[in-house]
């Protein structure tokens, strides 16, 4: 009902209005095969729907969860596998989505400094991890084709084939988007409040051709449509502020859009911050699916009114690509900001190499207290950073110095010990 209401009020997210008739035989055959056949077995993608709909008409749950002929086991097992591919390739095209929208951005050359290398470095790191990631659904696809072999399954070949697959993996990229539906309204006293509420914000955007030709005219605006159902369970929130994500998306739509179901879902923690992840989603939206990986330990820093996300801000793409080994520095570090700060310069290339002493970062304050004077002479810190033995030797002074003048009383609490 929501992709529905979304569709015919927020035109962004329609599929094409006149498909071709390639495109479009293979999907009425399809289709009309799923209906023939839910008379015997339910299908897999049934599970978040089905919570949807028992959420909002709970007299319905005892028929939803009743097939009206009961399948075969053969017919579940095999349904089972094809859903899984469905969901393997989902992977594999969200992962390169993400690196033609990488590629896409302005190149870089290879002999710059500072800020500049840190972005290309980042950049080359994540369409890796992307990389790697559709390799290992690439092989996972490999595997249940076999296992379909074995079974006897056989492919479905020419028009009928390429339907169905393209079927079966929308389905399987918009079930994200239901759970983030479903979530929602299992939050919800009364479910239908936030049915209105969200159709009613839908129907206002609607009213505004201006707004709407300029959604319709964005870049991969098609690649929305999986995502309905979320969009549409978060229009009451986001109505304030479509004008302003229509400016600012324009161009890195393909590198958010991957992620728009865990934005979607994490939109209570984020919109506080919204407006200025929108004035600087140009240094954000390439770090987008690093970023939300470590929501909660950054949100963190985004406290006291937002005071240290101006000054971070270029550090983002220097530490988009560490923040798996460096995550479980981000809260030890937060209330050490204040001091930290001033020497980011000095200490953010040589951050990594203290990934393993969680003990620097919990006792941060008292390292800058006793050899602060070292980072203000700029190239004398950045070469002692660099040594070798130094992550370990101040991971022991840090637990050994005396902590009574930095933390007065409160000497005894140390953040890490």
């Amino acid at each position: 009902m929501f992709s529905v209401t979304l569709e015919l009020c927020f035109p962004t997210v329609a599929l094409p209005a006149k498909p071709s008739r390639r495109q479009a035989l293979p999907l009425v055959l399809f289709v009309l095969q799923l209906l023939s056949q839910s008379a015997c077995a339910r299908p897999v993608a049934a599970g978040v729907r089905a919570g949807v709909l028992t959420r909002l008409f709970p007299s319905a749950t005892e028929l939803l969860s009743t097939p009206l002929v009961p399948a075969s086991f053969t017919q579940k097992r095999q349904a089972a596998l094809r859903w899984r591919k469905a969901q393997a390739r989902s992977t594999v095209q969200r992962a390169q989505r993400e690196i033609e929208a990488l590629e896409s951005l302005p190149s870089l050359p290879d002999a710059l400094d500072g800020d500049a290398a840190a972005e290309l470095v980042a950049r080359r790191a994540r369409i890796a991890e992307l990389r790697r990631e559709a390799g290992v659904a690439e092989g996972r696809i490999i595997l249940l084709r076999t296992r379909q072999h074995q079974m006897g399954i056989r492919s479905r070949l020419g028009w009928f084939g390429d339907g169905a697959r393209f079927l079966e993996t929308f389905l399987a990229t918009e079930e994200r988007s239901a759970r983030v539906l479903l979530s929602l309204l299992a939050r919800q006293r009364d479910p239908w409040n936030l049915v209105r509420e969200d159709t009613a914000s839908l129907l206002r955007l609607g009213s505004q051709p201006a707004l709407l030709a300029g959604y319709m005219s964005l870049r991969d605006a098609d690649l929305l449509a999986p995502h309905a159902a979320a969009i549409a369970a978060r229009a009451a929130k986001l109505e304030r502020y479509a004008p302003g994500i229509l400016l600012a998306v324009d161009g890195h739509l393909g590198a958010i859009e991957p992620h728009l179901d865990a934005i979607l879902e994490r939109l209570d923690q984020i919109e506080p911050h919204l407006p200025f992840v929108l004035k600087h989603l140009d240094t954000l939206a390439p770090h987008c699916g690093a970023l939300l990986k470590h929501i909660d330990a950054l949100l963190l820093y985004a406290d006291d009114g937002g005071k240290y996300l101006e000054p971070l801000l270029p550090y983002v793409p220097r530490f988009a690509p560490l923040l798996d080994q460096l995550g479980p520095h981000l809260a030890l570090l937060r209330p050490h900001m204040r001091r930290l700060l001033p020497h980011m310069p000095v200490v953010a290339p040589s951050a990594h190499r203290y990934a393993r002493q969680l003990a620097v970062s919990g006792n941060a304050d008292v390292l800058l207290y006793y050899f602060g004077w070292v980072l203000r002479i700029r190239p004398l810190g950045a070469f002692v950073l660099r040594l070798p033995f130094m992550p370990r030797l101040a991971a022991f002074l840090a637990t050994r110095l005396w902590r009574r003048p930095v933390r007065g009383r409160t000497c005894d609490l140390a953040a890490f010990t």
